[in-house]
């Protein structure tokens, strides 16, 4: 047994109370690497939950180490469709450092090259080369032109012949021989234009074997200055094909457009896009080497799974009026950075994006992802290795199960959190070690051991069971920091007994208003509650009412009218539709039990009429169908019955009382009824057997329950409680109900004569 002073005097709560079999579900969920063995973790809020999934999930982080960068880069073979990339954690960051002092590196040295002395050279060496050879072939054709007369001259048209002229005329011809003259003076001509024509071709072909020298020229140049630097790279990538194959892409793309590399800048952005060089740059899409905890893998929490926030989007620039987009600004969205490790959804925030589920449900079947663009790029998707863990309740589980046929493909693991644990040693002792731990967290003063007794009372009160704690710690976490708060107030140096007890009451009170507003209708007058004497068809019942995080019991009067007549048995509220389907049910059970009990003879036939009186919001639940059987029975045998007894209880066909739901605030709220209107010796309850470990009381209660101030009749039959509400045997109690029915029975008879 734990022994100690106050709780810093002991280990603080490393583990979570009371949760085995969600631990083990947890566990083994987590040790399973197959993509449909995806959690979905369910529990009330509160519970732990989500603070221990989360501990899991980075131990379990801490021990994969398969998480890797991803980077995007443009793709020289299909622009629009951008490659993926991925390197070992922490090597992305340095490939984009490697690729932008490449394209700086290009660009300082090609400049440099082009410019430089050498190059000038054996260009030029080239272009004289080419002058040379053209000269050649115009001096030629020029010369024999002049040996036929004719002087090459080079007009707007191209070249052309001309006839020499002579410095003395020629002696006049007759018209035969001027004639032939003519003749031979255009085919002359004419087989000089041909041959004008023949030697623009060639100069032509000189002129693209000129230009395709210095291309080579260029390329041979560019290719000194640029493989050093790829090879480089290559060899530090050379594990990775498809980075080997983009910087040979790459390569590839630099030499054919050289000449944008020794541009002048004012020419480039006049003649050219602007964004051309964006193709050589990296996007580093998903970094894992930047986190200290990048030997982790990933663990990722997304509290708003929109589309685009889950599975990524591309940035926009608008330009001429449109949008325009390319690889450097796709963005990624949690499942990307979840790769590898761990993703953490909230199962009614995502169930608000539909597309989102679909989406999610895709990604898990086809293991892979790519980028929602929206636009024309489309790039490659991303194999996706990660564990999906869906955090919700009960009841957004079953309704995915049934309703949504792919939920069970993906969601095999269910981890499933109880409100409530044994109320044993260790988990009383794991109580106090909780609030030890959230007074080192919190900086709060310790507690004192019988602080923390009280609040052990108060988490078996949370449970409603004498046998059970609550396992809903923030409830207790919220009693601990107002605990602290009351003993601050008092200038003590640890929080005591008193402390707790007054945050459970003040807590109490700033929620209890509307309860207040009830005592106050009781005390005027307005609400009919006896508490003394005795009464013909007419029973105090109990019933909870729930305002949010507070509830607390009220007695309701509930009345019974009977008469011969055929219409056997009329639940008022349910003909004003103010009457739950439960509460139905218990209303017809009645007319089996009285029909077993007490009409065996003759037929059943009356008129009675229940009636929750003052009752303006409806009635649900089968907990008030023994006070409703009460009230029908001294209806019918007109033996009065106690009104300083409440009672609560449901039942079956065969009188058999059974458990009913929040007993200890039925008792107090009678209890505290009694009270306003004067308590005396003879008030009290009557309540399942069953439910007596549900009776979590208030130490006042307890006292008076003691002292014999207030009593609690605990019992099993129908046949109980009727003898203690009408101070007579059943036996005769049931005589008298059967001569009174077979009257009824014998006066609808006569009536139909």
């Amino acid at each position: 047994m734990l022994t100690y002073n106050n709780t810093s005097e002991i280990e603080p709560l490393e583990t979570i109370l009371g949760q085995k079999r969600a631990i083990d579900a947890m566990e083994i969920g987590l040790r399973i690497d197959n993509p449909a063995y995806n959690i979905y973790l369910a529990g009330e809020s509160g519970t732990g939950k989500t603070t221990y999934a989360m501990k899991a999930l980075n131990q379990y982080a801490s021990q994969k180490n398969n998480h890797k960068d991803w980077c995007y880069v443009y793709n020289f073979e299909h622009p629009r469709e951008p490659l993926a990339i991925g390197l070992e954690k922490g090597l992305g960051k340095v490939f984009k450092k490697d690729m932008e002092k490449l394209l700086e590196t290009l660009l300082d040295e090609l400049v440099d090259t082009f410019e430089s002395e050498d190059f000038e050279i054996g260009k030029n060496q080239l272009i004289e080369e080419y002058e040379i050879e053209k000269d050649v072939l115009l001096k030629k054709i020029k010369k024999y032109g002049e040996e036929k007369g004719f002087k090459l001259k080079n007009s707007k048209v191209g070249m052309v012949f001309i006839p020499i002229k002579e410095e003395k005329e020629e002696e006049k011809k007759n018209p035969e021989e001027e004639e032939k003259a003519d003749e031979e003076f255009y085919k002359v001509k004419r087989e000089l234009e041909n041959m004008a024509i023949q030697v623009v071709y060639k100069i032509r072909d000189l002129e693209d074997a000129a230009k395709e020298a210095l291309l080579d020229l260029e390329e041979e140049v560019a290719k000194f200055v640029i493989d050093p630097h790829i090879k480089l790279l290559t060899e530090k990538y050379k594990q990775y094909d498809k980075v080997k194959k983009y910087l040979t892409n790459m390569k590839k793309d630099i030499l054919e457009y050289i000449y944008l590399f020794y541009m002048d800048e004012e020419e480039l952005k006049d003649k050219y896009d602007k964004d051309h060089f964006l193709k050589y740059k990296v996007n580093l899409f998903v970094d894992n080497g930047s986190d200290k905890k990048s030997s982790s893998a990933p663990v990722i929490v997304e509290m708003n799974p929109s589309p685009s926030n889950l599975f990524g989007k591309a940035e926009y620039d608008y330009y001429n009026g449109g949008v325009k987009t390319d690889f450097t600004k796709l963005i990624p969205g949690a499942v990307h950075k979840a790769n590898g490790g761990y993703l953490v959804l909230y199962a009614d925030q995502l169930l608000r994006y539909g597309l989102s589920w679909d989406m999610l449900k895709r990604t898990i079947q086809s293991r892979k992802i790519g980028v929602d663009t929206q636009t024309s790029i489309k790039p490659e998707s991303i194999p996706i290795d990660m564990k999906v863990i869906l955090i919700g309740n009960n009841y957004m589980y079953n309704l995915l199960y049934n309703y949504d046929a792919d939920f069970s493909k993906y969601f095999k693991i269910f981890v499933d959190f109880d409100n409530e644990m044994d109320k044993n040693e260790t988990n009383e002792e794991g109580i106090a070690r909780f609030i030890a731990l959230q007074c080192n967290k919190n900086n709060l003063k310790h507690f004192t051991y019988d602080a923390v007794q009280e609040v052990i009372k108060l988490s078996a009160k949370i449970a409603g069971d004498s046998y059970k704690l609550s396992t809903e710690f923030n409830k207790i976490l919220e009693i601990v920091v107002e605990g602290d708060a009351y003993a601050t107030i008092r200038d003590v140096e640890y929080v005591d007994k008193i402390d707790v007890k007054k945050a459970i009451n003040e807590r109490r009170k700033r929620l209890s208003r509307i309860e207040n507003k009830m005592d106050e209708s009781l005390e005027n007058g307005f609400t009919l509650i006896e508490i003394e004497g005795k009464r013909v068809g007419v029973i105090n019942g109990l019933s909870v009412l729930n305002m949010g995080e507070y509830s607390f019991g009220r007695p309701s009067r509930i009345s019974v009218t009977t008469s011969p007549g055929n219409k056997g048995i009329v639940n008022i509220e349910r003909e004003v539709d103010m009457s739950g389907p439960i509460h139905n049910k218990g209303v017809l059970i009645l007319g089996g039990y009285l029909a077993e009990n007490f009409a065996q003879e003759f037929p059943l036939s009356l008129n009675a009429y229940i009636c929750f009186e003052q009752n303006y919001g409806g009635v649900d639940g089968d907990s008030a169908t023994g006070a409703e059987l009460y009230a029908l029975i001294s209806s019918l045998s007109k033996i009065p019955l106690k009104q300083n007894i409440a009672v609560t209880g449901s039942m079956n066909q065969k009188g058999e009382i059974q458990v009913v739901g929040g007993i200890a605030e039925k008792v107090e709220g009678f209890y505290s009824t009694c009270k306003k209107k004067g308590l005396n010796q003879e008030n009290g309850v009557i309540i399942p057997k069953n439910n007596n470990r549900n009776l979590v009381l208030s130490d006042e209660l307890n006292e008076a329950v003691k002292a014999g101030k207030f009593k609690i009749y605990e019992i099993e039959r129908i046949e109980e409680a009727l003898e203690i509400l009408m101070d007579m045997k059943f036996d005769e109690i049931k005589k008298i109900t059967i001569d009174r029915l077979r009257e009824f029975s014998k006066i609808q008879n006569d009536s139909k004569q």
